[in-house]
């Protein structure tokens, strides 16, 4: 969902995608109004996240903080959303926009999301190599905070941790590491723990995501479907329902339908609607298989919720 100020034509057909003049105090409202409808609809273990432009992102995320609590907010993501502009502008370029996460509890679900190291990550962060030939680095087996009673602040090898600090594991534990070669000592008797690159499932991913608009979209606010298939999976599980209540081109239900999720999508653009049922149609008839219908009322439980809605 974002602010747009005028009239959207979609693409070769000159007719009216969608229409949403709506500014400053009215947009606001029109926004409040659906969070507050949205909160009510998410399941306890579900999550929303909020695509808007940056101009009013801020305004947005107080409004979040309001109706989910500041305690469930989890992340503002930027979205690198095309590549640089060279327009003759007083300001910065601007080359992305915002998603805002929030979730209705603790108990969310979630599936970290982890991708890939790349050759250049192999080289940077797994400098060292073993006598077997496995890429290692090393990291502190200390973590910042003093324990003064727990078994992380006493003596390990003759040694207490540095000032300020406590042992990120008890003293039996380190001594298990050291016993299976899982810590490095140093030439000055200091000891790190060993992360090996053959153990790790990736890298994390952080809060700066690349995933650039479409070339040539179906749809003008079209956005990019690995985008959405990286929020589903993180924050539902297969037996969730993805809600979007801006479907636009049908990229999220699209999205949620190669996941293997029950989704839901609401537009009230003709053009939208379309686009979604051509899209869909097309998914379908390369995925011949049916999907479990969802189940509400007294027979639904948290997971068959509402778990995701999009934005």
């Amino acid at each position: 969902m974002s602010e747009t100020r005028a009239t959207s034509v979609s693409r070769g057909s000159g007719i009216t995608a969608y229409d949403d003049k709506r500014t400053g105090s009215e947009y606001l409202e029109f926004i409040r109004e659906r969070l507050v409808f949205l909160h009510e609809l998410l399941s306890d273990v579900g999550s929303i996240y909020v695509h808007i432009d940056y101009k009013v992102g801020h305004y947005v995320k107080v409004l979040m903080d309001e109706v989910f609590g500041i305690e469930n907010y989890r992340n503002d993501i930027a979205r690198i959303k095309c590549n640089p502009k060279n327009f003759n502008r007083k300001a910065y370029g601007n080359i992305k926009d915002l998603i805002l996460f929030y979730s209705k509890s603790s108990r969310m679900v979630w599936n970290a999301p982890r991708v890939p190291y790349s050759a250049n990550d192999v080289e940077r962060l797994f400098k060292k190599v073993d006598n077997n030939g496995r890429r290692y680095t090393t990291t502190p087996l200390h973590a910042p905070g003093e324990t003064s009673n727990g078994k992380t602040g006493r003596k390990w090898r003759g040694m207490l941790p540095p000032e300020g600090r406590h042992w990120r594991v008890a003293p039996e534990i380190l001594d298990n590491w050291d016993r299976n070669g899982m810590i490095e000592w140093s030439k000055n008797g200091n000891p790190r723990k060993k992360i090996f690159l053959d153990e790790m499932e990736g890298k994390k991913v952080q809060d700066i995501w690349e995933y650039k608009d479409p070339a040539y979209p179906q749809y003008p606010t079209e956005k990019n479907i690995d985008l959405l298939k990286m929020i589903v999976s993180a924050s539902s599980q297969p037996n969730s329902i993805v809600l979007d209540c801006f479907c636009g081109s049908g990229t999220t239900l699209a999205a949620a339908a190669e996941l293997g999720r029950n989704w839901i999508g609401i537009d009230e653009s003709e053009v939208a609607i379309n686009t979604c049922t051509k899209r869909l149609l097309n998914f379908e008839l390369l995925h011949d298989e049916q999907k479990p219908a969802p189940v509400f009322g007294e027979n639904a439980d948290d997971s068959s919720r509402y778990n995701l809605p999009l934005l």
